[in-house]
């Protein structure tokens, strides 16, 4: 009898959402352009690192922050991520870093192995999502959602805690 033989992934899963994180809380859509904040910092004021066009950072929308907050209110129901905003953001955040290659990019890995990206990017939403606005809570079904959204954030915590036990062990 012959044993499988383990393959080791040579991805680095907590990195990739991170990366996944940092695209969704940086990417801007202004006036019809999308870019990238110049800070680090997401939600921050500064100005924004533009080629052509100066824009103020009021017409800067964060379209997937603004985007979790319509789910968050319960006004929305799906997160759509948009493969172009990837590759957009990317080539963006690339102009201070080596030359862009669209064959390590993550949008390329996005393309290429979409099922396991679709769970990173639900586990960077979960890890992101902000708390409903007090207008959501004048929906009469938000304390059933409410229940139902903490105790599945509470089942979350304690397999999280679990596995680093089992880990630590």
């Amino acid at each position: 009898m012959s044993a499988l033989s383990a393959i080791r992934s040579v991805v680095d899963y907590d990195s990739e959402v991170r990366k996944i994180s940092q695209f969704m809380e940086k990417f801007v859509a202004t006036g019809g352009k999308k870019q990238v904040m110049a800070g680090a910092d997401s939600g921050s004021d500064e100005a924004m690192d533009m080629d052509a066009t100066e824009f103020s950072p009021a017409e800067a929308s964060h379209i997937y922050m603004d985007m979790l907050q319509k789910v968050a209110n319960r006004t929305q129901d799906t997160v759509e991520i948009k493969l172009d905003d990837v590759r957009d953001f990317e080539v963006q955040a690339s102009s201070s870093h080596p030359p862009f290659t669209f064959a390590g990019s993550l949008a390329f890995r996005i393309e290429n192995n979409t099922k396991c990206y679709v769970e990173m990017f639900s586990r960077a939403i979960d890890q992101m999502m902000p708390e409903p606005d007090s207008s959501a809570m004048q929906d009469p079904e938000a304390d059933v959602m409410d229940v139902i959204y903490q105790a599945r954030r509470d089942r979350d915590r304690r397999d999280r805690e679990a596995m680093q036990a089992v880990e630590a062990a």
